[in-house]
């Protein structure tokens, strides 16, 4: 029976990893047919009229994000009227549009080739794009062109208003807001789109061109690169979100916003990375990031859990203190000290271990945040197939919240000068944060759940160090009286 419902579970799962992958049809859209491929991250689609990228839909979201067209031109799901599209060609003023022939081939590492050319209107054109299954929102193109005159290679139309992404330029590694004069540069690496949220760039590793702005014969601004005659170019593209880490690793690093912050996160995105390259998995990545931490915390935690038993062994006194001088506060807290300096008893000594455990948890959840698309690219862990998404079950949740439980219930029993109000909210808390972060990543609620278990672990131990040092305690006491008897 068990082993039936394992090898039902294996292939539902199978089914649904399956569904996500990668394909390329043909479509019919507005009367014009349209090759769509879709990867894990982005659903592209090519018009075989004209050769052109018409979307890079991003269907990919995480946590706080919604899907999104790249392309620019789209507004409210609908592609505007007259808009130039990425990798429509010009000969001078005119745009050259037509039919191309397409043929398309699968690599053996999963990437799709796809290959459209034409000769019409004093044009010969041949566009090669590959599109990895796998592609952290970008892909390789390789465009050549030859004509009379001016040949020029429209990359986007130019939005502009409020909130628009903004156009820059890559000279010699380096951003520009406007081109540079020739002569004035090595060498001119690309140019795109660079928005608060997204990215749409092209990266030149081959070939030269000019930078070009103009209008079509709409008057719609447009953006692309030109040269005299013949055309050759290749590189790469990007159509996604703006992530430091995705940019960077695409080989755009100028292009990624950087803050105070930045160096923290990315050197804990790093670790992590590092964490997944050694154990294969992002879920045994999250468990062992929690073990290293926890074995770190421990001696503060030691420090913690040692202070905290002190301080239940002085309630009893703390309470009389608090009855005697309950309407003299200065003297209430001259009285308290003088009790912890004799007792050698932080009072804070509790806090500062558990004030740790926050940044620390901040910096998982940003990291998981900003690795959401390596993460789901990645294998799924049990029955979670993507743990930047929420847990589809909810299981996680459930573990993490009947643990701290629990573990609120542990803590609580051996301390019965806390009644009514203060006991009722300690249970009360992982059902309120249950609530809130029901829809958060499985891999914070993972990273939660085994955290809370090794703490629960951890105090377990010194609990049984300070229970066999009281026994300790205890017998040379009576073993001094024995003798003084």
């Amino acid at each position: 029976m068990v082993k039936a419902l394992l090898i039902s579970l294996l292939f539902y799962f199978a089914g649904v990893w399956a569904a996500e992958t990668w394909e390329m049809v043909t479509l019919l859209v507005e009367g014009q047919e349209v090759l769509q491929v879709t990867t894990g991250l982005v659903r592209y689609q090519f018009a075989k009229n004209g050769g052109v990228l018409r979307s890079a839909y991003v269907h990919f979201s995480t946590y706080g994000t919604n899907p999104v067209e790249t392309v620019p031109g789209w507004t409210g799901g609908t592609l505007g009227p007259s808009v130039s599209l990425p990798f429509e060609v010009w000969l001078g003023d005119t745009p050259i549009g037509g039919e191309y022939e397409v043929t398309t081939e699968e690599s053996p590492e999963g990437t799709r080739h796809i290959v459209f050319s034409s000769e019409a209107g004093g044009l010969r054109a041949r566009k090669e794009f590959r599109l990895p299954a796998n592609g952290l929102y970008t892909g390789s193109f390789a465009v050549s062109l030859e004509g009379q005159g001016w040949v020029r290679l429209i990359l986007g139309h130019l939005p502009a208003g409020a909130g628009a992404p903004e156009l820059v330029y890559l000279y010699d590694g380096k951003v520009q807001k406007a081109p540079l004069a020739p002569g004035s540069y090595g060498r001119f690496e690309g140019l795109g789109l660079v928005g608060k949220d997204n990215v749409f760039f092209f990266k030149f590793e081959e070939g030269e061109a000019q930078p070009f702005l103009g209008r079509n014969a709409a008057g719609q601004p447009v953006f692309g690169v030109e040269a005299q005659g013949t055309l050759r170019l290749g590189g790469q593209f990007y159509t996604g979100r703006n992530r430091y880490i995705l940019l960077t690793d695409a080989g755009l690093k100028p292009l990624a916003q950087s803050g105070p912050f930045t160096a923290v996160l990315v050197g804990m995105i790093r670790f992590f990375e590092g964490l997944y390259h050694l154990t294969g998995n992002y879920g045994w990545a999250i468990i062992l990031f929690t073990l290293i931490t926890r074995v770190l915390l421990y001696p503060l935690m030691r420090s913690q859990f040692r202070s905290m038993a002190k301080m239940q062994k002085l309630a009893p006194k703390i309470k009389r203190l608090q009855e005697r001088f309950k309407d003299d506060r200065e003297t209430l807290q001259r009285q308290l000290m003088e009790l912890y300096r004799q007792e050698k008893v932080n009072p804070l000594g509790g806090c500062l271990p558990m004030l740790l455990q926050f940044p620390l948890l901040i910096l998982l959840w940003q990291a998981i945040m900003y690795s959401a698309e390596k993460i789901h690219l990645s294998p799924g862990f049990l029955w979670v197939p993507d743990l930047s998404q929420p847990d589809p079950y909810y299981l996680l949740v459930v573990l993490g919240t009947g643990v701290q439980v629990l573990y609120t219930w542990y803590t609580q029993r051996r301390m019965p000068e806390q009644v009514g109000g203060s006991q009722v909210l300690g249970y009360l808390f992982p059902l309120i944060m249950a609530v809130f972060f029901l829809h958060f990543p499985g891999g914070l609620w993972l990273y939660w759940t085994f955290t809370t278990l090794v703490q629960f672990g951890q105090q377990l131990l010194i609990d049984q160090e300070i229970a066999r040092e009281e026994a300790r305690r205890v017998s040379q006491a009576g073993s001094d009286g024995g003798k003084s008897s």
